[in-house]
């Protein structure tokens, strides 16, 4: 529940500076711009918008890569508290059996047993077994954790999409079915990388390529130029990718600005005109400019399957919906878990109201006995003093 409320926080939306209104924005200044293509205060518009909608995207991906960051460190910290506990438990199972053998309860020391495996429960799926030296052998998910005395150890190995959990000893990797641990890589791995991270991701490219495709068939306008070579670039993709960041793939991480679009002249460069056919190019043509407008307004792309606006604002809605099945699932699983802890406290917790009546008990049994020794102290008085008289 947690981890969706935190994506929920880093889309930030609906809001002012959210990417769905960046990409509204962004779908205005084409509007716009198809209407006055040789106006240079609405070339200006689309250059400053494309570059917010990239900003926006950019930054929503470094805020849930640097959230998967975080969660990853937390896998490491909860895995290090399972070696603890596991050594900690290992040790008590030692203390327990010379308590034992030397005749004694260990009463202290199983309490303070029972508290680090509630706390391991917590952590991760376990299975335990206790022996008849009272000793607690513990598993996760079939392999021994705790022997006895004994205690394995977890160890980190670092891969390149985080953390990958393995037994110190053989290096085979470590496998969690339930419990934090479990939910952190469920976080971590499926809810963020393969999920919200990577569906970003796949709305970044359909954004650049999409864009870029009717941006380069389209042509500008420069004012100032001398000859008409100059007058109507074209060609030009509008989206780029930071500098070397190509071939990584990662389109949300490196989305911006093509470098002629960021150049001081770039407004030139912005391809408003679309010439179909033979015929010369003139500067109020704005026909790409409603193509690219269209595109992002209702234009369905292939790799979303949707046009490029519905496709984000399914994203969130199902950011949404999953945000309050967790919580729904949460609100059950409390139930559930205090149904069962009620449940235990049944069998082994201590009730107030029956130690109470018992005192109640013990103690009207003692006053009774004691009233018994009274009565015969008195008897014994009356025996030797008055009836020890009798034939003298």
């Amino acid at each position: 529940m947690d981890g969706y409320e935190q994506i929920e926080m880093i889309f930030n939306e609906p809001s002012d500076t959210g990417i769905s209104t960046m990409l509204t924005d962004f779908w205005k200044a084409w509007q716009q711009l198809s209407l006055t293509p040789s106006d240079l205060a609405a070339r200006a518009v689309v250059r400053q918008t494309g570059a917010l909608l990239a900003d926006a995207i950019r930054h929503t991906y470094t805020q849930l890569h640097r959230y998967r960051e975080e969660v990853d460190y937390a896998i490491g910290v909860k895995v290090n508290r399972i070696n603890y506990l596991a050594q900690q438990i290992a040790d008590l199972n030692k203390q327990i059996v010379a308590v034992s053998v030397s005749g004694d309860r260990p009463n202290d020391l199983l309490d303070a047993r029972d508290k680090l495996v509630r706390e391991l429960a917590q952590i991760t799926n376990i299975q335990v077994a206790t022996d008849s030296k009272l000793q607690m052998h513990i598993s996760i998910s079939g392999s021994s954790l705790v022997q006895g005395s004994h205690a394995s150890k977890l160890a980190l190995k670092e891969e390149p999409n985080g953390y990958k959990v393995v037994w110190e000893a053989t290096g085979v990797a470590a496998t969690f079915n339930g419990g934090e641990l479990r939910g952190l890589f469920e976080l971590r791995d499926n809810i963020l990388l393969n999920g919200y991270i990577a569906e970003l991701n796949r709305f970044a490219k359909a954004l650049i390529e999409e864009v870029n495709a009717l941006h380069k068939e389209g042509y500008g306008y420069n004012p100032t130029a001398d000859n008409d070579g100059d007058r109507f670039p074209e060609g030009v993709d509008f989206f780029g990718f930071a500098e070397n960041t190509l071939q990584t793939g990662k389109y949300a991480q490196d989305i911006t600005l093509a470098k002629e679009i960021l150049a001081e002249d770039g407004l030139k460069y912005i391809a408003a005109g679309y010439l179909e056919g033979a015929g010369d190019k003139i500067p109020g043509n704005g026909d790409n400019a409603l193509r690219i407008a269209k595109l992002l307004q209702e234009g369905r792309v292939d790799l979303l399957k949707s046009s490029i606006p519905d496709f984000f604002s399914s994203l969130i809605a199902s950011l949404g919906v999953d945000s309050q099945e967790s919580q729904r699932m949460v609100a059950n699983q409390t139930v559930l878990l205090e149904h069962l802890q009620n449940r235990q406290e049944s069998v082994s917790g201590v009730s107030l109201d029956e130690e109470m009546g018992n005192l109640i008990r013990f103690q009207h049994a003692y006053n009774a006995a004691a009233r018994l020794i009274t009565a015969l102290d008195e008897t014994l008085v009356t025996v030797i003093e008055r009836m020890g008289l009798v034939g003298r």
